[in-house]
């Protein structure tokens, strides 16, 4: 009887009649509550997309591996996402029973409105990873749920991410549950039930949770309130290691650190006790450092993990680390490169070659395999930075292409490039026959293509390269053609690419103003090429960012330089782009003059410095003199 149900069923949702074949449907699933066919023809004739999703849901769970269906419910769920306006993430911690009872107590305690989101666990090859999905939803959603009942280091990451990208969040833990001592600071939602965790969270919707306005840049979602933490800035010396304690990484550090200190790189240990709570010491520390170091297996904790976290969330750049044996890797670190190591001399040459997207380390060519294509991942922080920048602007309703769509190319922040798409399109790759040549080993021989379609419309396509091709972050299926506007970021590994038209870059219209403003763009890159750096530097980008208090400005400029740049060469840099009066200039920081002439600017000269430059004839008091 249901087999002929299902077949008359089906045969009336073909023919349109949805009422009908709804009804039938519907007993087929009540008799038959595995009919895979019956949850998935009876999602294509429900009548609202909560009840799409919910049959679509009911199909990944007889079949988890239908890629069709899990595409099909993300596509429901943004549409619903769209009618409601509001998601709340779930946390990958929770079974599917403590997950169905999560979205029950969030129901009863928010009303109808608010759907869960988590991320696929069946994420295929080409597909995106679920740390970036991860990073994905927890960004869009109204806030996120964590529970920390369990000691499983993903829960620890997500919390970080979102955290990382302050995102409004709920901590909920059972009741007896052990947690570190760091976290019992903050305020958490214990509950003994599900029905307790109901309540306790209606309470806090009654105490303005989730906030309904936007807070302030510096305003920590886990503490509630404005935090120094939010705001600080890196330093581009020293590296964050996520350690359990200083002395289960004892033997690695006799290594790594000498390794390190000769590009100035110098560790400060997440253990360290720092002033102020110690979630708000972690984030400082994972703001502050260039990169961050976390090993997989015993010699990490729930600390370390938190702290990873906070640093994918805030782009800021990690490595991870195992040893050869098998340490285990979280489910949403798995896939990612990490240097394996056998020997302390391993350690020290992987984390080298690791580090080169980090510090600026050149990739040349491959001699000994000229024909062949060197395997490289584009850095993560790279691809979440790309898309979040894109998201920012997503609100905006699309700009038409004026005139003729331009590429600009670029190498770090130079642009070194810039090409005009004609209608017949462009072919990129390392191929001497492609329109336009990048000689690196990383990128294949045809890489990638641009076309122009219908209606002034053009499109990118990744032809199925080795190491991929990203738009605003994402990675392209290979194959398929997606649609490309101005202000699109295209990345291959090593190489980044502007799409653009005929309008003016941003950068253009700043040009003009400096001399009559005596003020630098946001950031301006200080290059001044007849410096050499010292033989130990070589392969090596050393850049700082400083802050610099300028003549007649009340507004401070940021300035990216080298290191190794004597504090005279880069003085006359900035009076000749300036276009200062004819004087003699120094600097000074908290009123004291520093170095001379061929002092290197590394050299007393901190990150959280201010430098201020200033006339000679302001220092009259003082006999030093920046000549």
């Amino acid at each position: 009887m249901t087999e002929s149900q299902l077949s008359a069923g089906i045969a009336l949702a073909k023919a349109g009649q949805n009422a009908e074949a709804r009804k039938l449907l519907t007993k087929v699933v009540q008799c038959d509550p595995n009919s895979v066919l019956g949850w998935l023809w009876l999602a294509g004739v429900v009548e609202t997309v909560k009840q799409r999703c919910d049959c679509l849901e009911k199909v990944l769970q007889l079949n988890p591996e239908n890629q069709v269906v899990q595409r099909a419910l993300e596509q429901a769920k943004a549409a619903r996402s769209q009618q409601t306006g509001l998601q709340y993430y779930v946390g990958r911690s929770l079974t599917s029973e403590q997950a169905r009872q999560c979205r029950d107590a969030v129901l009863s305690a928010f009303g109808e409105g608010y759907e869960p989101c988590h991320v696929n666990t069946t994420v295929t090859t080409g597909e995106q990873s679920l740390l970036f999905q991860a990073c994905q939803k927890i960004l869009l959603s109204s806030f996120g749920v964590f529970d920390l009942s369990s000691a499983d280091p993903d829960c620890y990451i997500e919390l970080g991410i979102a955290l990382g990208l302050n995102r409004p969040i709920v901590v909920t833990v059972r009741a007896g549950t052990a947690l570190p001592m760091w976290l019992e600071e903050h305020r958490l939602v214990q509950y003994t039930a599900p029905s307790d965790l109901a309540f306790r969270l209606s309470q806090l919707r009654e105490q303005g949770f989730p906030p309904t306005l936007r807070p302030s840049p510096d305003h920590c979602h886990f503490c509630n309130c404005t935090c120094e933490g939010m705001a600080t800035p890196p330093d581009e010396t020293a590296y964050l290691v996520l350690n359990e304690s200083k002395l289960l990484w004892r033997g690695l550090m006799k290594s790594l650190t000498p390794h390190l200190s000769q590009y100035h790189l110098r560790p400060v240990y997440l253990s360290d006790q720092s002033s102020g709570p110690a979630l708000c010491g972690m984030r400082r520390n994972v703001l502050a450092s260039r990169f961050v170091i976390c090993h997989l297996g015993a010699l990490s904790n729930e600390a370390s993990f938190l702290a990873l976290g906070m640093a994918i969330g805030s782009r800021v750049p990690w490595m991870l680390l195992s040893r050869q044996n098998g340490d285990p890797v979280p489910s949403l670190l798995q896939g990612f490169d990490r240097v394996v190591y056998t020997t302390l001399a391993d350690l020290c040459e992987g984390l080298t070659d690791a580090l080169a997207p980090v510090l600026g380390k050149s990739i040349l060519p491959s001699i000994s395999q000229p024909a062949g294509t060197t395997m490289i991942s584009l850095p993560f922080w790279v691809q979440l930075d790309d898309w979040i920048s894109r998201v920012k602007h997503a609100a905006r309703a699309p700009e038409a292409i004026r005139g003729t769509i331009r590429l600009f190319q670029y190498e770090g922040q130079n642009q070194v490039a810039e090409s005009v798409i004609p209608s017949k399109g462009v072919l990129i790759g390392r191929d001497v026959a492609c329109d336009i040549v990048i000689e690196t080993p990383s990128v294949s021989a045809r890489h990638l293509r641009i076309l122009e379609g219908r209606n002034g419309k053009y499109f990118v396509q990744d032809l199925d390269s080795k190491n991929g091709t990203f738009l605003n972050g994402s990675r392209l299926p290979p194959g398929k053609m997606v649609e490309i506007r101005p202000n699109d970021t295209i990345r291959i590994p090593g190489v980044r690419f502007l799409v653009w038209d005929d309008r003016p870059l941003p950068q253009d219209k700043v040009a003009p103003i400096l001399a009559d403003t005596d003020e630098l763009p946001p950031i301006l890159r200080i290059d001044i090429p007849d410096i050499s750096p010292p033989s130990y530097l070589s392969t090596w980008d050393h850049s700082l960012t400083l802050t610099i208090s300028l003549p007649n400005s009340h507004k401070p400029s940021i300035c990216e330089v080298q290191a190794y740049y004597p504090m005279g060469k880069i003085i006359s840099k900035l009076v000749d782009i300036l276009r200062l009066p004819a004087k003699k200039y120094g600097f000074m920081v908290d009123g004291q003059p520093i170095g001379d002439d061929e002092t290197p600017l590394s050299a007393g000269v901190r990150k959280t410095d201010v430098l201020v430059m200033v006339p000679q004839e302001s220092q009259t008091d003082n006999p030093f003199i920046v000549r």
